[in-house]
């Protein structure tokens, strides 16, 4: 993956996101799952996580950062998100700090595509600048929860909008 290709997708998205919104484009999401497995953070294809049960997820992988209540329920059902929202530190020293939020998408009770739209864009550009410069620093401080949540908040952009 190119170094600037994440923050290039993700400029992408937030120039599309009035088109999506009002049903004139539509939303790539294996664009998305591409780059989420090019960061080699989780486990496995991003893919393989939909039909997991929160349970599996939350025993096998997750770093407790979602709210995972309904054990039995589907990933792929899970309205928690998790928005990565900053980056701050010192590169030259090792030293970054990702900071997060929840995020619901369903939070009056229907989808808002909203939410997810800005959670991939938002979180893939914060994301892309830290891979553009240093992927090792990356992979040793983002959340995999976080990286799900867009992986979540694609499949729901496609399947749910």
């Amino acid at each position: 993956m190119e170094k600037l290709q994440t923050m290039m997708v993700a400029d992408n998205l937030a120039a599309a996101q009035t088109a999506f919104l009002d049903g004139e484009e539509p939303f790539d999401a294996e664009m998305i799952y591409k780059i989420i497995d090019g960061l080699g953070v989780l486990n496995a294809p991003i893919a393989s996580y939909f039909e997991m049960t929160q349970e599996q997820y939350d025993k096998t992988e997750s770093d407790h950062k979602l709210t995972l209540l309904a054990l039995t329920d589907k990933l792929s059902d899970l309205h928690d998100r998790i928005l990565t929202n900053h980056v701050d530190g010192y590169v030259d020293q090792n030293q970054l700090n990702l900071t997060y939020n929840h995020e619901n998408p369903y939070e009056d009770g229907r989808y808002n595509p909203e939410v997810d739209y800005h959670l991939v864009t938002y979180g893939l550009k914060v994301i892309g600048a830290v891979a553009a410069i240093d992927l090792s620093d990356l992979k040793a401080v983002l959340s995999k929860d976080a990286l799900l949540s867009i992986g979540l908040a694609s499949y729901a952009l496609t399947h749910n909008a």
